[in-house]
């Protein structure tokens, strides 16, 4: 059981994100609208959230990470195909120990995955947003992000 409440046009959930970054790059999903989105999901009933982020990064991406630090922590609202949602995110710096797969299956459909540039994140639509100039400021403390898409 995770930690989600849903019903016809609303979602509230805990959740955790992995922020793989390596070499100039981060590691993102891409959904068929060219909506680029970092890897995670759910937290489990019980489980601690650096726990979900390896999980989560296992079950999408197939491989292992170590988990480096808490990076935000984002209280996430938009609106995805006339539903609203209502996230907590955690999201954690992690470092890849080998090459992840370069597709995942998410709500039964096959997603790309790619390493794109920090470079290039301003041309992107990326979600959330605020990651597009945050990424390039990791070097301080946890930030409490408020994010309305």
């Amino acid at each position: 059981m995770d930690f989600r409440t849903q019903t016809k046009d609303r979602s509230f959930g805990v959740r955790v994100s992995a922020l793989i970054i390596q070499d100039g790059k981060i590691y993102l999903a891409k959904s068929p609208k060219e909506e680029y989105y970092t890897i995670g999901g759910a937290i489990h009933f019980g489980e601690l959230t650096e726990e979900a982020v390896q999980r989560e990064v296992r079950e999408e991406i197939g491989i292992e990470v170590i988990v480096e630090k808490l990076a935000f922590v984002v209280e996430n609202h938009f609106t995805l195909e006339g539903k609203d949602f209502h996230q907590i995110e955690f999201q954690y710096l992690v470092t890849p120990l080998s090459e992840p797969n370069h597709q995942m299956e998410e709500g039964g459909q096959m997603r790309d995955c790619q390493w794109v540039s920090l470079d290039e994140l301003e041309s992107l639509n990326l979600n959330p947003a605020f990651l597009k100039q945050a990424l390039t400021k990791l070097d301080g403390p946890v930030r409490h992000v408020i994010n309305k898409d």
